[in-house]
């Protein structure tokens, strides 16, 4: 799998799921470079382990034993044996992050929209020990363009331009998938009408 694909991969089923979790696709994709080392490492190919999350004593399932490598808050490394979740095939074990991720220590990333702010948190809430961790993932993020995966996900709204009659006018744009959209009440209150509806359909008539 080449680097673009594991990106796809990763990010098509990161964006599948970002609606029942609400944890931001790039974000999931970094991390997933990151910790797999673009889904090359024994813990991924052998585990479907793609993040590196370790069995604890609540899990259940199947698990693999790997050498890792950790940080002292000085960031002087050092390697460990430690006890690893393992999944059955690619799909479970991107899954078996997102439900991971709904331990009590990570709530505070559910629905974030700041990229760097999701970086950032991960790491304060103990996700690995590397100093330098946060800022591994938002170069990543950015040499890759990988929020192109979250705009999938966000709604955009920006203060814009649009000229009515001649006349420059702000109004909201709401940006997603590429995409522009704008309220269609804001529109036509720039042209002199008020909305109204007849059932679930938008009537617009002259103010």
């Amino acid at each position: 799998m080449t680097n673009k694909e594991f990106i796809e991969t990763i990010g098509r089923a990161a964006v599948a799921e970002y609606e029942r979790f609400k944890i931001l696709p790039s974000l999931t994709i970094a991390q997933a470079i990151l910790e797999s080392n673009w889904g090359k490492s024994m813990l991924s190919q052998k585990a479907f382990n793609f993040f590196g999350m370790k069995a604890g004593t609540g899990w259940k399932g199947a698990t693999y034993n790997s050498k890792t490598q950790e940080q002292t808050k000085a960031g002087q490394a050092f390697i460990v044996n430690a006890v690893f979740r393992a999944y059955p095939n690619v799909q479970a074990g991107i899954r078996g992050y997102y439900v991971f991720l709904q331990y009590p220590r990570y709530a505070n990333l559910k629905g974030v929209t700041d990229y760097k702010e999701a970086c950032r948190l991960i790491k304060a809430d103990g996700w690995a020990t590397d100093v330098s961790y946060t800022d591994k993932l938002v170069s990543l993020i950015e040499k890759y363009g990988l929020t192109k995966y979250d705009e999938e996900v966000l709604e955009v709204v920006e203060k814009d331009k649009i000229i009515v009659d001649g006349k420059e006018c702000k109004v909201n744009m709401i940006r997603k998938d590429g995409v522009t959209y704008i309220k269609t009440r804001d529109i036509a209150e720039l042209v002199g009408y008020q909305v109204g509806s007849q059932g679930k359909v938008p009537v617009l008539e002259k103010v």
